[in-house]
C-alpha cells in the first residue's frame, strides 16, 4: 500500500493512510512493528513534497510523537507533540487540534 501511495502521487491522502498503518503497529505492538513503524515514518519523511506542505508535515509531527511515545522517549514526545498543537492550532484545523490536545 506504501509503495502505491507513493507511486501514484496522492498527496492528500499519504499522511491520513500512513496514519492509519503506523497507528495500528504501534497499537498491535509485536515483534518488528515498532521498526516496520520507523521505517514507514521515515519512508513518508523522505517523499518528496513542497516545502512547507502542511498535509505532509502535520501528520509527521504527529507520527513522531506517537513513536517516541512507544518507545518511551517522552522528551522527544512533548517535542513532536508541542509542535503538532501549535502547527494545528495555528492553521485552525480542529479535528488535529483536538488530536493533539488527547495526546497530553
Amino acid at each position: 500500500m506504501f509503495n502505491y501511495l507513493l507511486d501514484t502521487g496522492g498527496m492528500l491522502f499519504r499522511g491520513p493512510a500512513i496514519t492509519v498503518l503506523v497507528e495500528a503497529l504501534l497499537a498491535r505492538g509485536g515483534k518488528g512493528d515498532f521498526p516496520e513503524a520507523q521505517d514507514t515514518i521515515g519512508r513518508l519523511e523522505a517523499a518528496r513534497t513542497e516545502p512547507g506542505f502542511v498535509f505532509h508535515e502535520l501528520p509527521m509531527l504527529r507520527l513522531r510523537a506517537l513513536l517516541a511515545h512507544a518507545h518511551g522517549d517522552e522528551v522527544s514526545y512533548r517535542d513532536y507533540r508541542d509542535r503538532y498543537r501549535d502547527m494545528a492550532t495555528t492553521l485552525g484545523f480542529e479535528g488535529h487540534m483536538a488530536m493533539a490536545e488527547a495526546m497530553t
